[in-house]
């Protein structure tokens, strides 16, 4: 599940993103607005949700970058 996936999910609720890149706090209003009219420079609302938990009223995710596509990965070359 993505982390845009997870938010419509769960709407009205604060969102703690957690990522190798950064940490937002998606607070319930923004979070709606996200889940709504998506912003192109966001490209962490793409990543995978690994683990959620919902401690003290506010979600913490746990999210990681997508896998390389299929014809997107490095190839090697012999010399």
């Amino acid at each position: 599940m993505s982390v845009l996936e997870f938010i419509r999910q769960h709407p009205a609720q604060a969102v703690d993103v957690i990522s190798s890149k950064d940490y937002d706090r998606l607070m319930p209003m923004r979070a709606m607005a996200l889940a709504r009219d998506r912003p192109e420079d966001m490209e962490i609302l793409d990543w995978t949700v690994c683990h959620s938990s919902f401690p003290g009223g506010a979600w913490h995710v746990l999210a990681i970058a997508p896998a390389l596509e299929q014809d997107a990965a490095p190839r090697l070359a012999m010399a």
